[in-house]
C-alpha cells in the first residue's frame, strides 16, 4: 500500500481553511472544477483529467465530515482508489493542515503524486487563502481617517535633500 503525508502550517484560522477545502467555487479556484448531484451532495466529481500527477477526472465520495476539522474522502481516479484524509488542528496563529493519501487500489507514482500535493497544499491552497483573508480587509476611510496608516519618518540626507522612508506595521 501507498501512503503520502503532508502537512502545512497556515497562518488562517481553521474554518477559512476548511472553507477554501469544502466550497466548490474555491475549490475549482486552488485544484479543480466540481460537479455534484443535486441528490447526492455526499458525491462529487473533480475534473482533474490532464492535472499534473492526475490521469482522469476523481469521483469523490465523503466518507466523514466534521466542520473545520476532519474531512475524510475515497476517491476513484480510473481504476485507482484511495482514501484522503484532511485533517485541521489549531496551531499558532493559524492551523495545521494535514493530508493523508492512502492508495488502496491500483498504482501510482508516489514521488509525482507527492509533488502534486505539495504544490496544491504548500502554494495554490494558501494563495487562495490569503484572497479569502484579503477579502475581509477594509481599506476605505473610517471614521477621522485610514483603517491603517503606515507612519512615514523623514530623514536629512545631504544638503538640504530629504528622503522619506516608509515602515511597514499596524497602528
Amino acid at each position: 500500500m501507498i501512503e503520502i503525508d503532508t502537512d502545512v502550517e497556515l497562518f488562517h484560522p481553521a474554518d477559512r481553511v476548511w472553507r477554501a477545502l469544502t466550497d466548490p467555487a474555491l475549490l475549482a479556484k486552488w485544484f479543480a472544477e466540481t460537479t455534484s448531484a443535486p441528490d447526492a451532495p455526499e458525491r462529487l466529481l473533480l475534473r482533474t483529467a490532464g492535472l499534473p500527477g492526475f490521469d482522469a477526472d476523481v469521483e469523490v465520495e465523503v466518507v466523514r465530515r466534521q466542520p473545520s476539522e476532519l474531512l475524510v474522502l475515497r476517491w476513484r481516479e480510473g481504476r485507482r482508489r484511495s482514501l484522503l484524509t484532511a485533517t485541521l488542528v489549531p496551531a499558532g496563529h493559524g492551523c495545521r493542515l494535514t493530508v493523508h493519501e492512502s492508495l488502496e487500489q491500483g498504482e501510482w507514482a508516489a514521488d509525482r503524486r507527492l509533488e502534486h500535493h505539495q504544490q496544491a497544499i504548500g502554494v495554490r491552497l494558501p494563495a487562495i487563502l490569503d484572497w479569502l483573508a484579503f477579502q475581509h480587509i477594509d481599506l476605505r476611510r473610517a471614521e477621522g481617517g485610514l483603517t491603517a496608516e503606515l507612519p512615514v519618518i523623514r530623514r536629512r540626507t545631504g544638503a538640504g535633500r530629504g528622503r522619506a522612508v516608509v515602515l511597514g506595521g499596524l497602528v
